[in-house]
């Protein structure tokens, strides 16, 4: 497109007027486009870590170990996703979305790969740390860039799209799982989790820079650039200009820093969403890897049959997510964090009293449903509530306590197996899901349709008054 500049001053961009031209903009296919590469993204991330659950019975019976070595090892992908999860935020908000979110796929898809190699238990751990850094820093990054590139009447089905691709990325490992396991092992599982590496090429060719970012970081023509990829013209930015000439210009944006994340104006909102990450999750991640275990282990369901159930209720969660995904930008963010998060915790506790395999298919079902309605409703909310400049510090901050959590999960799960204490999981897992349920009640502010900077206006005149 050719550059004029007595259309548009590029000089006089900010993240306030592209926020206002990106909140007026027709849906292009363009940016269908790179919400489709930002959601492959999610779904090659989901169907490498699920991966570990399904090997987890066979890499035990490899190497002859016992339910605390299984969490243990478990745990490890889980402190190196919440390492990588506070890392890669930190790296985008100060080098940019688009880096980080090629490294991140290129890490996790080569070390899950270099698993298959695995010939002690100290090598599987560190390369599953490793491999971890990468999953987990993936989705923050991903989540906080198609959030800025999203108009705000429709941002929550756009970022609906992503945790979507969570339920089909279980679909498909379990798939895998069900075809590679029993003909070639654990072993050749990983292998398959090589193929996101593909994905990194098209990322850092096809997909732009943030122009939010780019603009309050003064690279006006690139940012120019970038909105015109997504087909946001000169004049659409002039009248965005026009509109918001009366008001003053704001401020640019200082550098992220760790604490900014809980000034008076962030506080509230930090800590609502490291509860709502930090607690669920240990549910979440605890149950997704080691449901395989449980079904052998507790229930003494065959590994192939184990396999078939896991994969046919994959298509629950993926009915969990659709059904959040058309509600969200009707109902609210707000809902749909509260009562799928209760009713998964409700669903929970029922583990306590099943006797029969029919009883035990039907709990695990009722979870996944609810919780994965209750995960999608989070992942549209959290880079909501957070401003440009710690956008993606903010939102990985608090997948990266979701994944302490998730770290802390895997390991505690083992030990209270290995001690005979079975209906501690359940009850742990099960609070998990209420807390931050009623903390939402009384913590979150709703998000639907706003505009991204008015919210942080918002939480500024908020910080103000209790000043």
């Amino acid at each position: 497109m050719a550059v004029d500049k007595k259309i548009f001053n590029e000089e006089s961009l900010n993240p306030r007027i592209i926020g206002r031209a990106v909140d007026q903009m027709p849906v292009t296919r363009p940016l269908l486009w790179v919400t489709v590469i930002g959601a492959l993204g999610f779904l090659f991330d989901n169907m490498d870590n699920q991966f570990l659950g399904y090997a987890l019975p066979g890499i035990a019976k490899e190497f002859n170990l016992g339910p605390e070595t299984i969490g243990l090892i478990a745990s490890a992908g889980m402190v190196g996703m919440a390492t990588g999860s506070f890392l890669w935020g930190w790296i985008a908000d100060k080098w940019g979305r688009r880096m980080a979110f090629s490294a991140t796929i290129l890490i996790f898809s080569l070390f899950t790969g270099l698993l298959a190699a695995s010939y002690s238990v100290g090598f599987l751990i560190g390369v599953r740390f490793i491999a971890g850094t990468g999953l987990g820093g993936a989705v923050p990054v991903d989540s906080s860039l198609i959030t800025e590139f999203s108009p705000a009447r429709i941002r929550g089905r756009l970022g609906g799209a992503l945790p979507i691709m969570f339920p089909i990325g279980s679909i498909l490992a379990s798939g895998c799982a069900l075809l590679i396991i029993p003909a070639f092992g654990w072993r050749g599982l990983f292998l398959v989790g090589v193929l996101p590496a593909l994905l990194t090429a098209f990322v850092r060719r096809k997909v732009p820079e943030s122009p939010r970012w780019l603009a309050n970081r003064g690279r006006y023509t690139e940012s120019r650039k970038a909105l015109h990829f997504i087909g946001l013209t000169d004049e659409a930015l002039e009248q965005a200009r026009v509109e918001l000439e009366s008001e003053p210009p704001p401020p640019m944006l200082p550098k992220p820093r760790f604490f900014d994340l809980f000034s008076r104006e962030m506080r509230g909102r930090t800590i609502h969403t490291w509860m709502i990450w930090g607690l669920p999750l240990i549910g979440g991640w605890g149950m997704s890897l080691w449901m395989p275990t449980f079904f052998v282990k507790l229930y003494g369901i065959q590994l192939v049959k184990t396999l078939t159930y896991l994969f046919i209720i994959s298509f629950v969660s993926l009915g969990g997510r659709l059904t959040a995904y058309f509600l969200v930008d009707r109902l609210g963010r707000k809902p749909l964090i509260i009562f799928p998060f209760i009713f998964a915790g409700i669903s929970t506790f029922m583990f306590s009293f099943i006797h029969t395999e029919a009883q035990l298919v039907a709990a695990v079902a009722f979870y996944y449903y609810f919780s994965d309605m209750g995960f999608t409703a989070i992942t549209i909310y959290t880079p909501e509530v957070y401003p440009l400049h710690i956008r993606a510090l903010g939102t990985s901050a608090s997948m990266g306590v979701g994944r302490i959590g998730g770290a802390v999960a895997p390991y505690m799960i083992g030990l209270l197996m290995g001690s005979g204490r079975v209906p501690w999981i359940w009850v742990v897992i099960g609070s998990g899901f209420i807390i931050p349920a009623l903390a939402t009640i009384w913590m979150a502010i709703e998000t639907r349709g706003q505009n991204l900077e008015q919210l942080t206006k918002e939480a500024t005149e908020e910080a103000a008054k209790i000043q």
